[in-house]
């Protein structure tokens, strides 16, 4: 009995030695193992998200996957190196890059939903299991903010506003920045950091800084103003209502009709010359006033004399009357017409020329001929003697 379990210990040794080969190498694998580095993940209605898995097995073998307890109205999808896979065939060395991507529908209540993945080849089974966790509307989304969501100046000022955009969502978004502001006005609207960008990428659960940049036309008028500012990425949508306020500024000129700066009146006679007033602000002026500053003895008078309202843009002309004095020579002389508003001011030079009554003219005609007649005559009647 001893010799017989001798020899069969030998035989055993022997054949182990010799055809240890011919043993199937699943006999003695491990095994597989499925994994993620990230198992349980939280998304919102209507999103999309995927899991990075690693399928390790300890000799190269053929695995078939599978997905299992998927919810109602779910998606899902693996794909190795992006393309669907139902199987793979996996080298110990090197692991195969999988990825399954779950689709949420946008009706999906807020919850934790599993969901497994599977393995199975020659050296066993791997399971999987993943959490998905639908987040509740309220807790989803974008926000779009500011502290100051008014400001007011002129129309020469460019208003600057600070806003925070905020990713509530469970994933990085790409947001479309967008600023819409009334005709003629330009707003921008950009990552505080990159003027030039017209997108921002946010990750999940992290904010940003935008700068809206509202630049308004030059002859805005006095008023309040709305712009929006909008934020998009794919169903999410954030907006904040702005308001910029203009002040106006006023200003004012004056002008002729033809632009021709002079005028001529008659000694001890009047005169008249037309000018136009413009409102070249971009508030309203009330209470326009027209004065002048003539030579000493001379008299103007303004009809209207004074102008009660006048929009911006808009003109009104005024007839000047100029009575020189009655013993104003003969030549030029500078007036000038300022009109008045408040703050805001024009003025105007009218060279005038003063010319000599045709009358004087008469007067010394008569004067010669009254002088020739009498020379006339006393040649007549004294010439003889």
């Amino acid at each position: 009995m001893r010799r017989f379990r001798l020899a069969s210990a030998l035989l055993a040794t022997s054949l182990l030695a010799l055809g240890g080969a011919a043993v199937p190498a699943a006999v003695f694998a491990a095994a597989p193992t499925l994994t993620t580095p990230y198992p349980s993940v939280m998304v919102s209605p209507g999103s999309s998200t995927s899991f990075d898995l690693t399928l390790t097995t300890t000799t190269a073998e053929l695995m078939t996957l599978s997905v299992s307890s998927v919810p109602t109205g779910w998606t899902t999808s693996l794909t190795g190196n992006g393309t669907v896979v139902d199987s793979v065939y996996t080298n110990p060395s090197k692991p195969p890059a999988l990825s399954l991507a779950v689709t949420v529908p946008a009706d999906a209540a807020a919850g934790s939903q599993d969901v497994t993945v599977t393995a199975t080849g020659p050296s066993g089974t791997a399971r999987l299991p993943l959490r998905v966790r639908v987040q509740t509307a309220s807790s989803g989304g974008a926000a779009l903010t500011t502290s100051f969501p008014k400001l007011s100046g002129t129309p020469t000022d460019t208003f600057s506003f600070s806003l925070s955009l905020a990713n509530n969502s469970s994933q990085k978004q790409t947001f479309s920045l967008q600023g819409q502001g009334p005709d003629g006005w330009k707003v921008t609207v950009s990552p505080s950091g990159n003027t030039q960008a017209l997108t921002d990428s946010i990750d999940a659960g992290s904010t940003d800084t935008l700068t809206a940049s509202v630049t308004p036309p030059s002859n805005a008028t006095a008023g309040t103003y709305p712009v929006t500012v909008t934020a998009a990425a794919g169903s999410l949508t954030a907006k904040v209502d702005l308001q910029v306020t203009i002040t106006g500024s006023p200003s004012l000129s004056i002008s002729t009709p033809n632009q021709v700066l002079n005028a001529t009146v008659t000694s001890g006679g009047t005169g008249t010359v037309s000018v136009i007033v413009t409102n070249t602000g971009s508030s309203p002026l009330t209470s326009v006033s027209l004065t002048s500053t003539p030579p000493s003895g001379w008299t103007v008078t303004f009809a209207p004399s004074s102008i009660a309202t006048l929009q911006p843009a808009a003109a009104s002309t005024v007839t000047a009357t100029i009575h020189p004095g009655d013993n104003a020579l003969a030549g030029d002389y500078d007036l000038t017409i300022t009109a008045t508003a408040g703050t805001a001011t024009g003025n105007i030079d009218i060279r005038t020329t003063v010319q000599t009554s045709p009358l004087w003219g008469f007067v010394g005609i008569a004067i010669i001929v009254i002088v020739l007649i009498g020379l006339a005559w006393v040649f007549r009647r004294y010439g003889r003697r």
